[in-house]
């Protein structure tokens, strides 16, 4: 406590003595008026009995004069001090209200010290939400009194006036009371000078404080945040540009198709394909749709990929199955916690959002990394995964089309590894850190066009005519069954709406 404060609490405790012994209060009994009279003037008072003159009466006179210009004194004297006894009272309150505001202080800094080592260990314990709010509550309840204190000063300093003009108009009939009572109001004034400036004091750390726990909110606002921000990669502006360039590296990879660049088109095995997908189409010779084969193989490309994804799943605990290890683990612990936050007690907003944040972070690095190259003792590598799954898919397209330009033939078949990362990446990693997760859909053949959903060549005057011939690359977006967020459009071939009535 500043030393002030004991002065403070002192200097009340000896005026309070003071008042209560008598010594400074100054009274005046009526009855004893003669005794008081003789007492002063005993010769005078012997004089005027023994002559025993008319004059008695005019002395008597001057006497009742005198009595009612003391009684007056002592009545204004009485009230000065019924007047100083209210402003040690309020003192000695004031003194309770400081010393309650000290151990409030006191709690509040041992509050922010547990916050502090709270937030410091990585907000470990999920009850940081309510410390803070019970902070800022303390906080608000120390501005409140602070407030109080100042309007309560505010009225001693008028109280403090009005007992000092007072005293000024009756400073010619007791000076030397005045003079006491002037020595004690201006001691009050120094001490209340004294708490103003612990008021400011107060105030100053009352600002640092809030400062503090403002930090600490928007620490906890930022553990509580699952929005990306604008320049992550996964930031559903920038998914949406890559999903873009992997569609277009699909296109690249398939090839345009054009005789100009030496490209044999299996027909038998592309019209099997079709059947596959349950397209009615079929491909003759006279009349190669191209457009429609591209579309066909990119299907077939991206469900090859995911066929090598579900096979590359089954393998556990190898140098190149980390991704998969690292899955399994993740939706194991995402289980375990979702299980936690919904049967266990408790008030904190944390453990709301551990889910989501713990999914993010982990995807996030699966997205960063995986299916990268592999580091060993001995050197660096490709992937084997990537490695193996990029020879298959270029054997099988190769069933469906073969480029017979040997030199073109290598330039497409080295985009299968960087395709097939680039796949498993998007669809199995990067849409997971996304929240809430999207949905992707490959429209069913006959479906109605909705040019919202989907993109592809038709006028729009056609639309009430045309159905999904083929659906080569789905929808990605939220809520796909009702107010949808389409974050990119699916890629359809159309056919025109047969048995139209």
């Amino acid at each position: 406590m500043n030393p002030s404060h004991y002065i403070f609490s002192e200097t009340l405790s000896d005026k309070a003595d003071d008042s209560d012994s008598g010594n400074n209060r100054m009274t005046y009994d009526p009855e004893m008026d003669e005794n008081v009279y003789n007492e002063c003037f005993p010769q005078t008072t012997k004089k005027f009995n023994d002559m025993k003159r008319p004059e008695n009466s005019s002395l008597t006179e001057i006497m009742e004069q005198t009595s009612i210009t003391l009684k007056n004194m002592s009545k204004e004297i009485n009230e000065m001090n019924d007047q100083n006894s209210k402003l040690q009272d309020e003192n000695i309150k004031l003194k309770e209200d400081y010393d309650n505001l000290y151990r409030e202080k006191q709690s509040i800094e041992r509050n922010f010290s547990r916050a502090k080592d709270y937030y410091e260990s990585k907000i470990k314990d999920l009850e940081l939400n309510d410390q803070i709010k019970k902070l800022l509550n303390e906080n608000n309840k120390l501005k409140e009194d602070n407030d109080n204190l100042l309007r309560e000063n505010q009225i001693l300093k008028q109280n403090f006036a009005g007992a000092k003009l007072k005293l000024q108009q009756i400073n010619e009939t007791n000076p030397q009371k005045i003079h006491e009572q002037t020595e004690t109001i201006m001691s009050l004034q120094n001490q209340l000078s004294d708490k103003e400036n612990n008021i400011r004091d107060l105030m100053q750390r009352n600002a640092k404080l809030k400062d503090e726990a403002s930090k600490y909110q928007s620490a906890l606002g930022e553990a509580m945040n699952v929005h990306l921000n604008n320049d992550d990669q996964n930031h559903s502006v920038q998914l949406k540009k890559d999903i873009l360039e992997l569609q277009r590296a699909l296109e690249n990879y398939v090839t345009s198709l054009k005789p100009n660049i030496d490209i044999n088109i299996n027909i038998k095995e592309v019209n099997i394909l079709i059947k596959q997908y349950g397209c009615k189409k079929e491909i003759v010779p006279e009349n190669l749709d191209r457009p429609f084969i591209k579309g066909v193989l990119q299907r077939k490309v991206l469900h090859q990929i995911f066929e090598f994804l579900g096979n590359y799943r089954k393998y556990k605990e190898e140098e190149f199955s980390l991704e998969s290890d690292i899955d399994s683990k993740a939706r194991e612990l995402l289980n375990l916690i979702k299980r936690f936050s919904e049967t266990r007690v408790g008030t904190d907003e944390v453990s709301k959002v551990a889910e989501i944040k713990i999914r993010q972070q982990i995807y996030e690095i699966l997205g960063n990394r995986g299916f990268s190259d592999i580091i060993s003792s001995q050197d660096t590598h490709i992937h084997n995964f990537i490695y193996h799954s990029g020879q298959a898919l270029n054997e099988i397209m190769n069933q469906y089309r073969r480029i017979n330009d040997v030199e073109r033939k290598n330039e497409v078949e080295q985009l299968a590894p960087i395709l097939i990362r680039d796949v498993l990446r998007i669809f199995w990693f990067r849409l997971i850190v996304q929240e809430p997760v999207p949905e992707i859909k490959f429209f069913d053949i006959n479906t109605k066009i909705n040019p919202d959903l989907m993109t592809g060549r038709w006028e729009d005057d056609d639309l009430d005519e045309i159905c999904v011939d083929l659906c080569y690359f789905p929808l990605i977006g939220r809520d796909l069954d009702s107010d949808y967020k389409v974050i990119t459009l699916a890629k359809v071939l159309p056919q025109q709406i047969q048995n139209q009535t």
